[in-house]
């Protein structure tokens, strides 16, 4: 009964926030966002068709909306005997919505695993087709964005990739908002493997209270820190949560008063240009300034117990 009323809850949110433009006017507004997805081509979905569903699901309700958005590829999912060419079709079929790739690596490499140059590598490797499918549209390859959002576990290497990015003619993708689905979409995607409904339901239901959570505190933590909103950049994952879900998520978000606007126009927000710190964990850029400036992390909302359990129960299974 809980997860019904939950769920009417969150539909009258959609019913009403479908309603408001995607470009709202000023008074409507109160966040400006820029929407990202990392792991195009990779991911807990393996098969050609799953990624298909998972993908053109999203790729059509940002296109139906009118909402720009950058998608982070991984290329070595591309590598498949007999699919390379259907696989590379997703990340066309981006494009030809009118929306942006980017490299997030080949083989979302683990920074903290390799070598600078091992690492360096596996940026090169993660741009060729990528690099060739924006060039198709006559637009360069502009964005990269860190796996797990480490940028290195020295100053030295990060300063070292810094550079190393900027002389390719990268622009890193910063993150102020990241809503670690990830942990919320195992369970679901097992759930939804193996028939459970109503752990489905649980797991949606999780999630979209997580979400409300999880932006009311990096909306809070923009102005303490800032004194001011900023230009947030959101990351999300492409995933069969996110794409079940996505209608709801997009209504959500406008329900919230946000306006979507490209990544190139949320950077343009003098805030990315505060000092970063080096550190090995994964922080949204908020945190990061705060950081810098000799401060604290506060502490960010976190899936349920009983998710985190199901993880590292699925992580046990698979060991």
């Amino acid at each position: 009964m809980r997860h019904r009323i939950a769920r009417h809850a969150w539909q009258v949110v959609v019913g009403v926030a479908l309603a408001t433009p995607s470009w709202a006017g000023p008074s409507q507004e109160a966040h400006q966002a820029a929407l990202t997805f990392d792991d195009l081509g990779a991911g807990r979905c393996k098969a050609l068709a799953c990624q298909v569903a998972i993908s053109s699901r999203i790729v059509n309700a940002l296109k139906a909306q009118g909402i720009p958005a950058v998608a982070f590829v991984n290329e070595g999912g591309l590598y498949v005997h007999g699919e390379v060419d259907s696989r590379i079709g997703i990340l066309r079929d981006w494009l030809d919505a009118g929306l942006e790739l980017g490299n997030h690596t080949f083989s979302h490499v683990g920074i903290d695993s390799v070598s600078l140059p091992q690492y360096e590598e596996d940026v090169i490797r993660g741009e060729t087709v990528t690099r060739m499918l924006m060039a198709e549209k006559d637009r360069p390859l502009r964005y990269f964005r860190h796996t797990q959002l480490r940028t290195g576990p020295t100053t030295e290497y990060r300063e070292g990739l810094g550079t190393f990015l900027r002389n390719r003619g990268y622009t890193v993708a910063p993150v102020t908002v990241d809503t670690q689905d990830y942990m919320f979409a195992a369970v679901y995607a097992d759930a939804k493997h193996r028939g459970d409904v109503a752990l489905q339901g649980r797991v949606l239901d999780a999630y979209r209270a997580y979400l409300q959570e999880n932006f009311s505190f990096h909306e809070r933590l923009a102005v303490e820190v800032l004194g001011r909103e900023v230009k947030h950049v959101i990351l999300l994952h492409v995933n069969h949560l996110n794409a079940d879900l996505i209608d709801e998520l997009l209504a959500m978000l406008k329900e919230r008063r946000y306006a979507f606007i490209p990544l190139e126009g949320a950077l343009q927000d003098p805030a990315y240009s505060r000092p970063e710190p080096t550190t090995r964990k994964g922080w949204s850029w908020i945190q990061r300034w705060i950081l810098a400036e000799g401060g604290e992390a506060r502490p960010e909302p976190r899936e349920p117990p009983w998710v985190t359990e199901a993880v590292e129960a699925l992580r046990g299974n698979a060991r």
